[in-house]
């Protein structure tokens, strides 16, 4: 039993330091923040910016041991216009063992049009889910329209995405092709909608979603729901604290109720202009 007392041990020490990491390095480097929820915003960022938002989690499931998750995903504005998602790491520590997470990420977001107001900003993303591990002839990917409303920019803030209200709505579909059974390709509607808010001071945002199923997971569907609570330090510098509750299906098809809570970092990097 020593060995399993030192895996836990080692396992904890790994997450600690990436935190640990995590935070030195927002607290280090110029940094910006993104949305941190599964409700995407029409927004990208600016040219020449690498965005990368990071994670540590706690996934419950009733019956079963939690489960720990850490990763990290990253995007690059090539132009004014067009922002590229590609990558992904990721690990789970569930039942005394660390693996991979699934997918890689090849997402391509096009902004239509930018506006602050009553006209919504659009923006459009094709997804794509490269499998890496489990099952490798499963591909999943998605397709959809963001539209926000950012409202209220209080006075004399420089950034024009410090709002005092944000509402989002996404609409597409979750599409996945299953390569073994004669290449049969299934696809079903997605939604998600979203807002954050000012609350008593205007460092502290709350934020809430509705979301049919994640679009990561092609299974997942309604009802499926996250709050939380985003701390607006300055414009360059945002953490989140998040909890999700959705309902996944067991192998014999019953529904249980699934809670994830979820810190979280996102970190913007100058690279050209």
């Amino acid at each position: 039993m020593t060995w399993i007392a030192t895996g836990r041990r080692r396992a904890l020490s790994n997450i600690l330091s990436l935190i640990a990491f995590l935070a030195v390095t927002v607290w280090a480097t110029p940094s910006g923040a993104v949305r941190p929820f599964v409700t995407d915003d029409a927004r990208i960022v600016g040219k020449g910016q690498i965005e990368t938002e990071s994670f540590v989690g706690a996934e419950l499931i009733r019956g079963q041991t939690p489960a720990f998750t850490l990763g990290t995903l990253e995007a690059i504005s090539v132009t004014d216009w067009l922002q590229i998602t590609a990558g992904g790491i990721g690990q789970e520590y569930h039942d005394k063992r660390f693996t991979v997470l699934q997918d890689l990420v090849f997402q391509p977001k096009i902004l239509v049009h930018r506006s602050f107001g009553l006209i919504p900003s659009v923006t459009v993303a094709p997804s794509l889910l490269i499998p890496t591990s489990g099952n490798r002839q499963l591909w999943n990917s998605f397709t959809m329209a963001h539209i926000s409303w950012f409202l209220f920019t209080p006075e004399g803030s420089p950034d024009p995405y410090d709002n005092g209200l944000a509402i989002h709505l996404n609409i597409g579909t979750k599409s996945q092709y299953d390569a073994g059974l004669g290449g049969r390709y299934t696809s079903k509607l997605y939604w998600a909608g979203g807002f954050e808010v000012i609350t008593f001071t205007r460092e502290i945002r709350f934020l809430a979603e509705a979301f049919n199923g994640d679009p990561f997971s092609f299974q997942d569907e309604f009802p499926a729901v996250q709050a939380g609570f985003r701390w607006y330090k300055t414009p360059d510098v945002q953490w989140d604290l998040v909890w999700r509750g959705s309902r996944t299906g067991s192998g014999e098809g019953n529904k249980v109720w699934d809670n994830t809570i979820q810190f979280g970092l996102r970190v913007l990097f100058e690279v050209f202009r």
